[in-house]
């Protein structure tokens, strides 16, 4: 039976490869020496069982060496499995590498008409899309030097502009924003939610989990090339983020206790001991629109601990990031503390309009490597609208209207949203 079109089945996949320890040996030294190699068996995905949605956006995470790269290459039918099958319906397009696909002595537009064909485009289709593509990716300038000359970031905004141009049905994508400048990182991720609003399947790897967040409604943690954790994108960074903070490393799964929050983690070198969410009245989970809110924290230090940083993140409850900040990124310079503090952060009118939001807190070293203790998702707070407007952020404004200037019986209306006392 045919798998419906953006949807992806992988049942018992597995796949190894032959590591070699060895220096490289020159052919005198093979031919005279007949020294025998030593090499491993490294297994890159063990058993893995998935199944994608059609239309769904899902995130793939974990260390370098966990199988990231692997399954997206056997999704691309790059590399076969060693075992098990891998099953996806309808089309697919991939941005794995940069450069993957591109012949570096051909022109811009001779590798869009290559990999566009190679994506099963006609040349009439091509031919179509062309400006579209090329717009897209910035390049008119570009187009027709050959692409060894491009930099990296013209690479990869041409590789992205083909991939999202062809209207695959699964669209695969690893580490590819990476190089790009942030404005067209913004086009990128608009691009990927035009994608998914018409129905695209996207699998999508990358070590930053704000991208993660921001484009994934569900993701996958893999370690040593097997499926540990698989949910909502949140949750899964969470897991993965605490593991990290156990030991620096998430081979191997840390002893937890049963009543043991998985939203906390850290080393508690520092513990936040109490927060709270205090309003214009005291303590309080509920907010009107531009009030201030500020954000209480006392921590205490098991011993004397220089220099931390103290952050802060908000979100709302069903996962997108709204702001966050920490004290380096502020300047405050926080010599150190010897056994506690009370840290606060006041946001003077709550920009927020209408909604349930939760608040994130942490404590790290000044470096960041180090984090004494992280609460993630830990105190929720709704905000209701003071004025009109629907959505979870304030953007009220003024409305103003002149009909028929200049003409008899013109007329003209003004509002500023908020104040009572205006009327059209």
């Amino acid at each position: 039976m045919a798998v419906e079109p953006g949807r992806i089945r992988l049942r018992g996949v597995s796949r190894h490869f032959r590591v070699i320890h060895d220096r490289n040996l020159t052919l005198k030294e093979t031919m005279l020496r007949r020294r025998r190699t030593t090499a491993t068996e490294k297994w890159a995905l063990r058993e893995v069982d998935l199944d994608v949605e059609p239309g769904q956006a899902i995130g793939i995470i974990g260390q370098n060496g966990s199988g990231k790269s692997t399954l997206l290459k056997m999704l691309a039918g790059i590399i076969p499995p060693q075992a098990g099958t891998v099953e996806i319906g309808g089309t697919v397009a991939s941005m794995l590498e940069l450069g993957a696909g591109f012949h570096p002595d051909f022109t811009g537009r001779e590798n869009v008409y290559m990999n566009a064909a190679i994506h099963g485009l006609s040349e009439r289709e091509v031919n179509d899309r062309f400006e579209e593509i090329v717009d897209f990716a910035e390049l008119q300038e570009f187009i027709d030097m050959p692409v060894r000359t491009y930099s990296s970031g013209m690479s990869m905004r041409l590789a992205f502009s083909i991939s999202s141009h062809v209207h695959p049905d699964v669209l695969l994508l690893d580490e590819v924003l990476a190089v790009g400048d942030e404005a067209f990182q913004r086009k990128c991720f608009g691009r990927i939610f035009e994608f998914r609003r018409t129905g695209g399947t996207l699998v999508f790897v990358s070590h930053d989990p704000a991208s993660v967040e921001r484009v994934c409604d569900r993701a996958v943690l893999l370690v040593d090339g097997r499926i540990v954790d698989d949910g909502s994108t949140a949750d899964v960074l969470a897991t993965y983020h605490r593991r990290l903070a156990s030991d620096g490393r998430v081979d191997e799964p840390e002893d937890q206790a049963e009543d043991e929050d998985p939203r906390v983690w850290g080393n508690r070198e520092v513990v936040i001991r109490n927060s709270r969410l205090i309003g214009n009245d005291g303590p309080t989970d509920r907010f009107m629109a531009g009030e201030p809110l500020t954000i209480e924290m006392e921590v205490e230090a098991v011993h004397p601990v220089q220099t931390p940083i103290f952050g802060i993140s908000i979100n709302s409850v069903d996962g997108p990031l709204f702001f966050g900040t920490n004290t380096r990124l502020d300047e405050l310079e926080i010599p150190g503390i010897e056994k506690g503090a009370v840290v606060r952060f006041t946001i003077p009118s709550l920009p927020l309009h209408d909604g349930r939001f939760t608040v994130q807190m942490a404590v790290v070293s000044f470096d960041e490597s180090v984090v004494y203790h992280w609460l993630d998702r830990w105190l929720e707070f709704s905000v209701f609208p003071k004025v009109t407007g629907i959505g979870p952020v304030d953007m009220s404004g003024g409305w103003t209207v002149n009909a028929d200037e200049g003409a008899p019986g013109a007329w003209a209306a003004s509002v500023s949203v908020g104040d009572p006392d205006d009327e059209l």
